[in-house]
């Protein structure tokens, strides 16, 4: 199938043609002749919403992926919501390169054998424990063996407590110039058996972070490590947010009981980038403050399942004081989690004969 592009950016258009599909460049809209049966890329900076039913209508027998570039986070569920009625393929904002070629895959049901290394944890909202958690996998999958990166990637906090030699802050020129090498990630913060990057203590450039950067940082740090573990945050408005969801392997949202109001818009957001409840896992923290809906009712609600549930700890602890037994469940936990990245052999249970 042709892929006829019209307004994506020559970047964009190389990363789609390096991907094996054919890429053909426009200046303007086809020909609806030309198109049929192939498919057509736009972009909503050529073709305004309004426009849409117009396009559609001129092109019956043509897929249509639209690329919808205005940023936040308000605005583009209702473009989704009509791009679907119309039988139009929606491509939300702060999608990278590699999210618009996993989109066409999956709109043309290619498999993808592509195998990726990288947990990202979410928090439902600020203070929900995200950061603790993160550093509490990290320390577990280090004590097994593995190689394990943390990476502070919470534009909005930089889950540390002091300002470091190196930080998220410190490394974006390099992130941006594309200058990593492995002596920047030898150079991290040791902490619990890995290495650890904080975050960004530069408050004032959030909304400076680009999509190219992040998805670089985690194309770097994945090639220096077994595992690499990324604190998102609880702030969906990130480039760093964004990236995460688009490019985890495994997806782990921190939440509560008492979140559930926070929890449905952000599978709902979720939904516009092809996730589905059933694509995270939970991690119920501070699970014996009592509340009036369980954990379990909230993840059969959403359709999503439990991986972990934390007791409640008091607050400014390095790391959460787990008791053994807590600490054994963690580790299984650990496990399951490394045999699905292809890190761990799958464990045996011994039975009778054995």
């Amino acid at each position: 199938m042709k892929i006829f592009s019209f307004g994506m950016d020559q970047l964009t258009v190389n990363e789609i043609k390096l991907a094996g599909f054919t890429v053909v460049t426009q200046n303007v809209l086809p020909e609806p002749s030309q198109t049929q049966g192939q498919m057509l890329m736009v972009t909503s900076e050529q073709v305004p919403v309004t426009a849409l039913s117009e396009l559609r209508q001129g092109y019956p027998n043509s897929s249509i992926l639209y690329v919808y570039r205005q940023k936040g986070i308000r605005s583009y569920q209702a473009i989704h919501m009509f791009c679907e009625s119309l039988g139009i393929f929606f491509i939300p904002p702060r999608s990278t390169s590699s999210a618009i070629v996993e989109k066409l895959r999956y709109i043309l049901e290619e498999e993808r054998e592509e195998r990726g290394n990288l947990v990202g944890f979410f928090g439902s909202g600020p203070g929900i424990g995200c950061t603790s958690v993160a550093k509490l996998f990290a320390r577990r999958i280090a004590a097994a063996g593995q190689r394990v990166i943390l990476l502070g990637l919470d534009l909005y906090d930089p889950g540390f407590d002091r300002k470091t030699a190196i930080s998220l802050d410190r490394l974006r020129p390099r992130m941006t110039g594309k200058m990593l090498q492995s002596a920047d990630f030898e150079g991290l913060v040791k902490q619990d058996g890995y290495a650890y990057l904080p975050g960004n203590f530069d408050f004032l450039s959030v909304q400076d972070y680009q999509e190219e950067e992040i998805e670089y940082l985690l194309a770097q740090a994945a090639e220096n490590a077994d595992v690499v573990i990324a604190d998102f945050g609880s702030v969906p408005e990130s480039a760093a947010w964004y990236v995460g969801m688009q490019k985890s392997a495994l997806r782990m949202i921190v939440t509560h009981p008492r979140h559930e109001y926070r929890l449905q818009p952000l599978m709902e957001l979720a939904g516009h980038m092809d996730l589905y409840p059933q694509d995270f896992q939970w991690i119920i923290n501070r699970s014996n403050v009592e509340e009036m809906t369980s954990p379990k009712n909230l993840a059969l609600r959403f359709g999503s399942e439990i991986l972990l549930e934390l007791p409640y700890y008091q607050p400014f602890q390095d790391s959460l004081p787990l008791g053994k037994r807590e600490l054994q469940h963690v580790d299984d936990k650990v496990h399951a989690l490394l045999v699905s990245l292809g890190l761990a052999p799958e464990a045996r249970k011994k039975g009778i004969f054995q």
